[in-house]
């Protein structure tokens, strides 16, 4: 049977479901429910089946107008089914309602199952994101020093609006189609900048750049946005703010960082290279016209 997920004991099982099969980038029932409470029209669907939620669909929006955002997911041992395609159908059907033009998910590149499974209904690719991974250890990942007249710092009080604007400037230029534009202020906050650790990079007394992580699962966390504002990039800013983060994981020991650039992102990539962060497989975004 598959229905709207409505109570919190239905989100709590979408998550478990999502956090299975996508434990990299796992979603909390607080998390969901603040989207939800935020934007109700989100489309959250679970599918039962032995007693239990075995699978998962999403309808929403996105961080670009012009694209909804889908999601289906359906435990390993419950595919075959037909319920991926009842899923997909009823988020499709929303999607329609939402207004914009295409409805856009992703999969994985090494998971080929998927990916035919999705070029077979009729969606396409559109560009694909890089994950990059680096293990942590205390003694090579120190904090270098950052360019001169640059102060590497926490984010605070004092120094949270000027993140907030170089996201504003830097949001635009990542090499994604339609271009994306920062979360309004409050979404951002929420979103972007949520914890556990967020340094930004001042000169003169001005937030010129910023980088933040969020956690993940058994030591893992994921980088957030690095930005710098362009009239000082390529003086290294970047890659201190990264730095600090690594230095900042070695010291309350979490095991993994890992970082998403867009594929035609070289500058970032060849940032992250240096680090000593090493590609995973890519994720594909794909998309199919409502």
């Amino acid at each position: 049977m598959i229905r709207r997920a409505e109570t919190d004991q239905d989100l709590a099982g979408w998550c478990e479901v999502w956090n299975a099969i996508t434990p990299r980038e796992p979603n909390a029932l607080e998390q969901v429910k603040r989207r939800l409470e935020r934007e109700p029209e989100r489309l959250y669907l679970v599918a039962e089946a032995a007693g239990g939620i075995v699978g998962l669909g999403f309808a929403g929006p996105s961080q670009s107008p012009k694209r909804t955002a889908l999601a289906v997911r359906v435990l390993p041992e419950h595919r075959r089914r037909g319920l991926g395609s009842e899923l997909l159908d009823r988020s499709l059907h929303h999607a329609a309602d939402l207004g914009p033009e295409w409805a856009s998910g992703m999969v994985f590149e090494d998971d080929s199952a998927s990916v035919d499974w999705v070029q077979r209904r009729g969606f396409e690719e559109y560009d694909r994101q890089v994950e990059l991974s680096r293990m942590i250890g205390a003694v090579e990942d120190q904090a270098a020093e950052p360019p001169p007249g640059v102060e590497i710092v926490e984010l605070s009080e004092e120094t949270i609006r000027g993140a907030y604007e170089v996201a504003v400037e830097c949001f635009p230029d990542m090499p994604v189609t339609p271009v994306i534009h920062a979360p309004p202020y409050e979404q951002w906050l929420e979103e972007e900048v949520p914890g556990p650790v967020t340094f930004v990079a001042l000169a003169d007394g001005r937030v010129v750049g910023y980088a933040a992580l969020f956690d993940r699962s058994d030591g893992l966390a994921e980088h957030g946005l690095t930005g710098v504002l362009e009239p000082h990039r390529g003086r290294g800013i970047a890659t201190a703010l990264k730095q600090a983060l690594l230095s900042w994981a070695a010291e309350h020991g979490y095991r993994e960082l890992s970082t998403w650039t867009q594929d035609g992102n070289v500058a970032m990539q060849a940032v992250n290279l240096k680090l000593g962060y090493r590609p995973r497989p890519a994720v594909i975004n794909v998309r199919r016209q409502l």
